[in-house]
């Protein structure tokens, strides 16, 4: 059995371009790979999805579906910054060295 990596939770408000048209929803839980978005609808699972984080397009594939939420997969995989603004961690890598560690929330990267 493969495991999927750690996400973070969160309550981030998205507008996601589906095949259906523009939609709003809310990130409950994300990291590099993938997130899991609630409050879609018309969803199927293999749809392509494109979602604006930092004032980028980051494409995506739908992977399941169940009721009013999806699990995304993004492809290309999303950097470190962007998962940090999807979980309001203010104090992200901004000015920071890699080595140094900077506690946002009560989990550790």
């Amino acid at each position: 059995m493969q495991y999927r990596p750690h996400r973070y939770p969160t309550e981030f408000p998205i507008a996601i371009n589906t095949p259906t048209g523009q939609q709003k929803g809310q990130v409950v839980d994300v990291n590099n790979v993938g997130a899991r978005i609630k409050g879609l609808r018309d969803m199927r699972r293999g749809d392509k999805v494109r979602v604006k984080i930092l004032n980028m397009n980051v494409d995506a594939v739908v992977q399941w579906v169940s009721h009013a939420c999806a699990g995304i997969t993004f492809r290309p995989q999303i950097t470190n910054d962007q998962v940090d603004m999807l979980r309001y961690r203010r104090d992200g890598r901004a000015g920071r060295r890699p080595s140094t560690v900077g506690f946002g929330f009560a989990e550790m990267r």
